[in-house]
């Protein structure tokens, strides 16, 4: 159990197109009992995509030009998926804005006013294939107001369903991996360097 405590401190600094919404108590409670429609939307279209058409051994019993114009048509067609997706989210209200995420939260700017305990949704758009939109709902557990800036917040998630905070957890791990690896790659250099 502190293992896995531990894995959810892991914060990652990042930007990514996001919106912030203040709930009522009530729409809070009503939301709290129902997965956001992105967020059924992006579980269903990752299922589908994420499929492998030939991992059960069927690429073996296909002949070989068979079997890479089926990949290739699978791949445009995850293609169009993730092309559509990018399309509804740039249709919608989600701006890119600089945002510090956990497995257990956020803390991001914002020009709206909240205060400690207040009741928010969060959406927030994950760079993956295809895009993965959630809809998160969570409560402000801090309010800073910086001179001459927006408030910053902090929220913490109240996860609806495991698709959401998987979701949430492999994309900050992934992140963490990716700037532990650049951290290791800087330095290297720079030993590389100083050794030249």
């Amino acid at each position: 159990m502190p293992d896995q405590n531990r894995r959810q401190d892991f914060r990652v600094d990042d930007i990514l197109p996001m919106q912030d919404t203040l709930l009522t108590k009530d729409e809070y409670e009503a939301q709290s009992e129902q997965i956001g429609i992105r967020s059924r939307q992006n579980s269903m279209l990752q299922e589908m995509v994420g499929r492998d058409i030939f991992s059960s051994g069927m690429k073996e019993s296909l002949n070989h030009d068979m079997a890479t114009a089926i990949e290739t048509l699978d791949a445009k067609l995850n293609y169009l998926i993730g092309v559509n997706m990018l399309n509804d989210a740039n249709r919608s209200e989600l701006k890119e804005r600089s945002v510090n995420l956990s497995v257990t939260g956020t803390s991001f700017f914002t020009k709206k006013s909240y205060k400690k305990g207040d009741f928010i949704k969060t959406t927030i758009m994950l760079p993956s294939f295809p895009p993965t939109i959630l809809e998160l709902v969570g409560v402000v557990t801090w309010v800073k107001q910086q001179e001459g800036k927006a408030l910053h917040i902090g929220v913490r998630f109240n996860y609806r369903c495991d698709e959401e905070e998987n979701s949430i957890a492999k994309y900050v791990f992934r992140r963490h991996r990716e700037s532990i690896r650049l951290r290791a790659k800087q330095e290297q250099q720079r030993s590389d360097a100083q050794t030249s």
